[in-house]
C-alpha cells in the first residue's frame, strides 16, 4: 500500500465516522425535542435546550455543569 491509498483509505474512513455522528447528533435532537413535551418546562428552558442543540450540531458543547444550570 502507498502512501495515497492510506491518505484515502483514512479519509473515507473519517468520513463515515462523521456522518454516522450527523445520524446520531439527528437522533438525539429528535428524542429530546420529541419528549420535551412530557416534561414540564418553562418555554426559557425549552429555548435553551433547543439553542444547545443548535450550538452542538455547529461543534460547540457544553459541559454538564453548564447543562445543570439551564
Amino acid at each position: 500500500m502507498n502512501s495515497t491509498t492510506v491518505l484515502e483509505a483514512i479519509y473515507e474512513e473519517v468520513k463515515s465516522i462523521s456522518k454516522r455522528l450527523d445520524m446520531l447528533e439527528d437522533l438525539i435532537e429528535e428524542i429530546i425535542i420529541k419528549d420535551l413535551p412530557r416534561v414540564k418546562l418553562s418555554d426559557e428552558e425549552i429555548n435553551e435546550i433547543k439553542k444547545s442543540i443548535k450550538d452542538m450540531k455547529r461543534g460547540e458543547y457544553a459541559t454538564l455543569e453548564d447543562l445543570k444550570r439551564v
